[in-house]
């Protein structure tokens, strides 16, 4: 059977078995359609069009004959408008020597004679501290002699101690091999193209997360893989697809075309469960006390061993995770940060998405944490939330009379019909609420509409049943829907932001410092980037006595991935950082439950 797919301008007639879910359909025909409760229904977001019956939630509409008996053949179904998201790339590269682990190199080679017999993989070895693989020593005779004993070639580097290895001989003047850093995050994906000869970045790319239609946390993904076999290699072809996509972008874009192939150092990092769902492993014991993953070491491992469609004698590096909710990502961050090095004094670094990833360094040590602060902050679970796109509100103030915002617009456009609200503006707009009176310190909407000036008083609407502020008009929206924050929109904030702020408190009181005593605090991440720090403070996020020694500093996780393209001893870094680094679960501290319940109250001296 066959539905007609119309979406962004195109329409596609694509396969369907009757008794599938719609969603799934789409999903596996390549069309991104938005799913952040996991299919379950609860979150509104999958909706779309069928002529002849209207709207309709992807994730629950069953492709049968009596649910389509009424609409023309083959269905259409119309997708909304898709929106380009708008994803941090950039962030703090600190300085280090340049050492890959992948280099092109050329020798030059002691003739054989009868004087030396030597085999030729033992003249190589002994010669250039390299050793000859398997697939590749029926080729090197013939090799040797084509070039008169100098060849050039694409080595790996051995350890200390060690030799290294050839991973393939190439022509004198072929140019220097590439290497790719690609940072798996729970709503985005970052990649980075670098040239191994030198060092230099050539390039950056990202895209929405392709996992994100099995759920928009961690969980809900775990919770669809382990379904079945065939739904976890669903849900792990979808990152590996999408790597290798963002790969060919790099390489087109770059004026690399053709060097897909050349591509012959990658390094990933990302939350625990990211890469746990790449490789396949069992993650299920990850959603339960005791959190256990099935490992959090350092991998070095082939291309094709993972399964990346890319060169399969390219070489592979995972970074070292802390724990089960404290991945990688924060190792590449802590390495980006140099937060363990000397010198530095007390500080924190924090990375705030679904989860709240934090380390703090103290007289007592490092420490690490993770609170489970939701997606609010991605935009999810808000009935107008929505992630960092086109036409998203980011930013929301209080100019004395009304409400003001502003939109993540494209460059040189003027505004955009308004899609939704995006973490940056949530926070912005909840911490305006406080500043003109709209809610007070407990959260509530203020349910006597009379105290407050005409221009916000108008803004106080009932939607559903439950008190909403309104920012943006009908006329205003893309979906023709007032872009609204209910009550519920604001708890959801304030559970969030209580999470943080109780883990940081706690985290700490750990590692021996209070907020006066700190001295860095490190906001990694594209949230951390994009938000007006001041609101963050308003809502007390942060301690308010950190104001001043608080940085955005971008994507460190990235930026740590492509330390360790440009040297190899970063990478060795890495699982230093790992052992140093003590891990403490929150759910088992009996005080993170009071300090979370006094975090929910906003500062009363903020508003």
């Amino acid at each position: 059977m066959q539905l007609s797919v119309v979406g962004n301008g195109d329409q596609n007639l694509i396969e369907y078995t009757p008794g599938e879910i719609l969603l799934d359909v789409l999903s596996r025909d390549g069309y991104r359609v938005p799913a952040p409760c996991g299919g379950k229904g609860t979150c509104g977001k999958c909706l779309v069009e069928i002529d002849g019956l209207g709207q309709v939630l992807a994730c629950q509409f069953i492709l049968s004959p009596d649910n389509l008996e009424s609409v023309a053949q083959p269905p259409v179904v119309r997708l909304p408008d898709h929106a380009a998201a708008v994803i941090e790339t950039d962030g703090l590269l600190p300085e280090k020597p340049f050492e890959p682990l992948i280099y092109k190199g050329t020798t030059n080679l002691r003739q054989p004679s009868l004087a030396d017999q030597r085999p030729d993989d033992l003249r190589f070895l002994e010669d250039s501290g390299l050793e000859v693989p398997l697939r590749l020593l029926a080729k090197l005779p013939g090799q040797l002699r084509r070039c008169g004993f100098s060849p050039t070639f694409v080595a790996r580097a051995g350890r200390s101690g060690q030799n290294g290895e050839v991973l393939r001989f190439i022509p004198s003047d072929q140019p220097d091999p590439l290497g790719l850093a690609v940072d798996i995050g729970t709503t985005t994906l970052a990649a980075y193209l670098v040239d191994l000869g030198t060092g230099d970045r050539l390039g950056s790319a990202s895209i929405l997360n392709p996992q994100s239609r099995y759920g928009a946390d961690v969980i809900s993904r775990i919770e669809q893989a382990s379904q079945s076999e065939a739904k976890a290699r669903e849900v792990r072809q979808a990152i590996l697809a999408a790597i290798v996509d963002l790969a060919k972008t790099l390489v087109l874009q770059t004026g690399c075309k053709d060097r897909l192939l050349d591509i012959l150092h990658v390094v990933l990092t990302g939350n625990t469960t990211m890469l746990h769902l790449m490789l396949g492993l069992e993650s299920a014991a990850i959603t339960k006390a005791p959190f256990i993953p099935a490992s959090c070491r350092a991998l070095t491992i082939s291309a094709s061993e993972i399964g990346l469609d890319l060169a399969p004698d390219a070489c592979c590096q995972l970074l070292p995770a802390i724990s089960a909710y404290v991945g990688a990502d924060i190792t590449a961050g802590i390495l980006a940060t140099g937060l363990l090095e000397p010198g530095l004094g007390g500080c924190l670094l924090l990375d705030i998405g679904t989860n709240g990833e934090m380390v703090a360094v103290g007289p007592n040590g490092a420490f690490a944490c993770s609170t489970a602060a939701g997606p609010a902050f991605e935009g999810a679970n808000i009935r107008c939330g929505i992630g960092g796109v086109h036409g998203a509100i980011d930013e929301i103030g209080w100019d004395g009379r009304d409400l003001t915002y502003t939109q993540i617009t494209r460059s040189g456009n003027g505004p955009e019909p308004v899609r939704g609200i995006c973490g940056s503006g949530l926070v912005a707009a909840v911490s305006s609420f406080l500043e003109c009176g709209l809610i007070d310190e407990t959260g509530r909407i203020e349910d006597d509409p009379a105290s407050l000036p005409p221009a916000l008083a108008d803004r106080i609407i009932e939607i559903d049943g439950q008190p909403a502020v309104q920012i943006a008009p009908a006329k205003a929206s893309a979906s023709g829907e007032p872009i609204v924050l209910t009550q519920k929109d604001i708890r959801e904030l304030q559970n969030a932001k209580a999470a943080i702020a109780a883990g940081i408190d706690l985290l700490l009181d750990e590692a021996g410092l209070d907020a006066q005593s700190v001295e860095h605090v490190f906001l990694a991440g594209g949230f951390g980037n994009n938000i007006d720090v001041e609101h963050a403070f308003t809502i007390g996020l942060l301690p308010k006595a950190m104001q001043a020694k608080t940085r955005a500093i971008g994507n460190t996780s990235a930026m740590g991935a492509i330390l360790c393209l440009q040297s190899r001893t970063c990478f060795e870094m890495t699982q230093d950082i790992v052992s140093q680094v003590k891990y403490f679960e929150l759910s088992g501290d009996k005080r993170f439950a009071d300090r979370y319940i006094d975090a929910m109250i906003f500062p009363e001296q903020m508003i």
